[in-house]
């Protein structure tokens, strides 16, 4: 009985928490319907294990928002803030017991992007606070003055996560540079399979700097704002807008309001003229003159659909004594008799992020199996360890372990998906235009690619916990048990154990949108009830004075 109890508390310990995606799932579908409220109470009791705490705070704190009570909002998100600058160190101890049980087990720190969308969310709460205080009023310029402090907290963020990364300027100059260096290079990616993965980093946030600019222009700091919207344009031109598949126009609309804001801050019309023969093609220069005519203006942000949730990918972890390597083969189920290869995500993932692409995996793949064997790459990964870690693998039995049974590694993925295309139609009373709405940011592509950039860490961390999982529980096996009968019932229950229990991470801020969309509309002074249609479903803000050079701000949260 003793030794039952002991092999049930090693499965156990062994064993993980259900998947995070399962745990949320019916508060996801809740917020997809437009139930804020009833979100955030599933979500709330979904994310109360201590190990989630940060994610609770960033999921309730959106939520709040979307429901309206900035104030609430804000409370949560400083909460998140706080607690995200204590995670930025990670704790050795946290990560160590990962390693021995799941990822889902340690700490959520989230990432450089979640971080500045805190600040980023706070800011556009002031925003919508300053817009329900009275006009003019010492209150009302406070909430602008925190809306500004907000994204200061931005721009600090974006250049600390600039400071880490490559530029986009950098990354044009590798690949221009020569060829020994490219050389270098090459060899140094051979940890990475063969790929760099420096083109997916989120090395900056164009719009974050627009937003930044849009901030400065409603509180009257024109010069501010237009260096933030300059910045903007910059960062579309060089690199941003290609990135993650925006649209060139993002760098015109940014450019046409740094214009403005040279106009508004006392710029000679010299200046003026060369910049906008400089950066605007003649349609935005034709928008430009609309602005001369109407000094009042309409802004439409509208936050549509939910950041792409993360899945999990499995695959196997064999032994290739010949060639001294650990071969990783993803599972594709089988349909009809063959792997239906092309109608799986894992797969297309798999090739595109962790295949054997370099040379020196194929030439392993060559020496362990002929000619033929070359190309197994495509389908498969290969860790090659060599001669001496291999005989360090045997001498731990791990060898045998793997020749017996292959061990089970989960990495998490993104399913492809698609951005809504929709145009938004703006009815002003009478007057109803269909105006195309412009994508200012994709954080489902950032996602996306934030993922694609950490790949070789997830899969390298999964490798070292699962042997390390495979080692602990043969130990234990030995220990445990002398007969041999029981000996062999307790090895079958290990391995069922290692197989069922491991998981990766699929946590991520799933409340935020999946884009962003903007429409500036200039208008002639007047008051206005503003309704916006995307598709079948239409939003109507309530009947609105606005006053002759007043910026109306229309924060729109799209869930469909």
């Amino acid at each position: 009985m003793l030794r039952l109890t002991l092999l049930i508390t090693l499965i156990l310990t062994l064993s993980g928490c259900a998947t995070y995606r399962q745990d949320i799932d019916e508060g996801l579908q809740l917020a997809k319907n437009g139930d804020w409220q009833g979100a955030e109470t599933v979500i709330d009791k979904a994310l109360e294990s201590p190990q989630d705490t940060l994610l609770r705070y960033l999921e309730k704190g959106a939520l709040a928002q979307y429901q309206g009570d900035y104030e609430r909002s804000n409370e949560l998100l400083e909460q998140a803030e706080q607690l995200s600058d204590t995670f930025f160190k990670k704790s050795l101890e946290n990560r160590a017991w990962a390693l021995l049980s799941n990822p889902r087990q340690s700490d959520y720190y989230g990432n450089g992007v979640e971080r500045v969308y805190i600040s980023y969310l706070k800011s556009l709460n002031y925003l919508a606070l300053a817009e329900e205080a009275p006009a003019r009023t010492p209150q009302r310029q406070s909430l602008l003055d925190a809306a500004v402090v907000e994204a200061r907290r931005i721009d600090l963020k974006l250049n600390e996560i600039s400071a880490l990364t490559t530029s986009y300027a950098e990354l044009d100059a590798k690949e221009n540079q020569a060829f020994y260096m490219k050389a270098l290079d090459w060899l140094g990616n051979f940890y990475a399979g063969g790929r760099s993965s420096e083109e997916f980093q989120y090395r900056e946030d164009a719009w974050g700097r627009y937003l930044e600019g849009l901030q400065y222009e409603s509180a009257g700091d024109y010069d501010d704002a237009r260096i933030s919207y300059t910045n903007a344009a910059k960062l579309y031109e060089s690199g941003y807008a290609k990135q993650y598949d925006l649209s060139p126009m993002t760098a015109q609309r940014a450019r046409l309001d740094a214009i403005r804001m040279m106009q508004k801050s006392g710029w000679s019309q010299g200046e003026v003229d060369a910049a906008i023969n400089q950066y605007l093609d003649s349609a935005h220069q034709e928008l430009l003159s609309q602005y001369q005519q109407h000094d009042t203006e309409l802004v439409i942000i509208e936050h549509q659909g939910f950041i792409p949730d993360k899945a999990e990918m499995s695959l196997f972890l064999y032994a290739d004594p010949e060639a001294y390597s650990l071969v990783l083969d993803p599972v594709i189920p089988y349909e009809n008799g063959r792997r239906n290869l092309n109608d799986y995500d894992e797969f297309r993932w798999f090739t595109m992020v962790y295949s054997d692409a370099n040379p020196l995996s194929m030439f392993a793949n060559y020496k362990a199996g002929g000619i033929w064997r070359t190309f197994d790459g495509l389908f498969t990964k290969r860790v090659i360890l060599g001669a001496g870690v291999w005989r360090q693998l045997r001498s731990l039995g791990l060898e045998e372990q793997l020749l017996q049974v292959p061990l089970r590694i989960t990495v998490p993925f993104y399913r492809r998906f698609e951005l809504d295309n929709q145009p938004g139609i703006l009815s002003l009373g009478a007057d109803t235009m269909q105006t195309p709405t412009l994508r200012m940011s994709s954080l489902a592509d950032i996602a996306l690619q934030d993922q694609i950039a950490h790949a070789q860490r997830d899969i390298y961390e999964g490798l070292v916990r699962e042997l390390l999982r495979a080692w602990l529980a043969q130990q234990a096996r030995q220990q445990l048990v002398k007969d041999n009968t029981l000996g062999m019932l307790v090895g079958f229950a290990s391995q069922v154990a290692l197989m069922a229990t491991s998981a990766a991470d699929t946590r991520n801020w799933l409340t935020l949108p999946a884009q962003v969309r903007l429409q500036r509309r200039p208008l002639a002074a007047g008051t206005y009830t503003p309704n916006y249609q995307v598709g079948e479903h239409s939003f109507t803000m309530e009947q609105t004075q606005i006053a002759s050079g007043e910026m109306k701000i229309w924060n729109i949260r799209n869930p469909y």
